[in-house]
C-alpha cells in the first residue's frame, strides 16, 4: 500500500504528458538541483527532500533545511501543483486573504517572469511565529504562483527565519524555478 501511494505521489508531483522540456536551472555553488518532468529548481545542498500532503490530502513536495537551536527549521521549500483545481486569479485571491488572516505583512505582490510559465505572480511577506517561550521569531516568505504553459498551476513557497542563514538563500532558490515549456 505504501509503495502504491509513493508511486501515486511521484506521478502527481512529476506530472505527465508531452510537450517541451524544463530549462536548465542555475545551480549556485553549494546548491543541488531537483528536477522532474514538470519543473526544476535549485536548493541548498544538505536540505532534506520529503513528501507531504495539504489539508485536503493532496501531495506537496517539501525540501527542508536544518533545525536551528531555537527549534525552528532554517529554510523550507513547498511546491504544490494544482491540476485544474483552482484558477490563477483565485489562487492569488486566496493567498492574499490567508496572508491577511494570518497577519502576514505582504511587502511585494507583482507579476514576474518564470521560465515555462504563461504568467506568474511573486509575493514577499514577513510574519512572526511563536517561539513557545512567550516570544516570537520573525520569518520571511518568498513565493510564486505560476500558470504553466500546460495549464497546471504551481505554488512555490519559500520561508525562513529572518535571522537564519537560509534567509539570504531564498532569492537564489526562487530565481532558479523553471517549469516545463511548450
Amino acid at each position: 500500500m505504501r509503495a502504491a501511494l509513493a508511486v501515486l505521489v511521484a506521478a502527481v508531483l512529476t506530472g505527465c504528458g508531452g510537450g517541451g522540456e524544463v530549462e536548465r536551472v542555475p545551480v549556485p555553488a553549494g546548491f543541488a538541483e531537483l528536477r522532474t518532468g514538470s519543473y526544476a529548481f535549485a536548493y541548498p545542498a544538505g536540505w532534506r527532500r520529503g513528501d507531504d500532503t495539504d489539508e485536503r490530502g493532496r501531495p506537496v513536495l517539501v525540501v527542508t533545511g536544518p533545525v536551528l537551536p531555537s527549534g525552528v527549521t532554517d529554510g523550507q521549500v513547498r511546491l504544490q501543483r494544482y491540476d485544474g483545481r483552482i484558477g490563477f486569479a483565485d489562487a492569488l485571491t486566496q493567498f492574499r486573504g490567508l496572508a491577511r488572516m494570518n497577519k502576514y505583512r505582504i511587502t511585494a505582490d507583482r507579476p514576474v517572469k518564470v521560465a515555462g510559465a504563461r504568467r506568474a505572480q511573486r509575493f514577499e511577506a514577513s510574519y512572526e511565529l511563536a517561539d513557545g517561550k512567550g516570544g516570537s521569531i520573525p520569518f520571511k516568505l518568498l513565493g510564486v504562483y505560476a500558470a504553466a504553459k500546460d495549464g497546471v498551476l504551481v505554488e512555490f513557497m519559500l520561508r525562513a527565519p529572518e535571522q537564519g542563514q537560509a534567509s539570504a538563500r531564498l532569492p537564489d532558490i526562487l530565481a532558479s524555478l523553471r517549469l516545463k515549456g511548450d
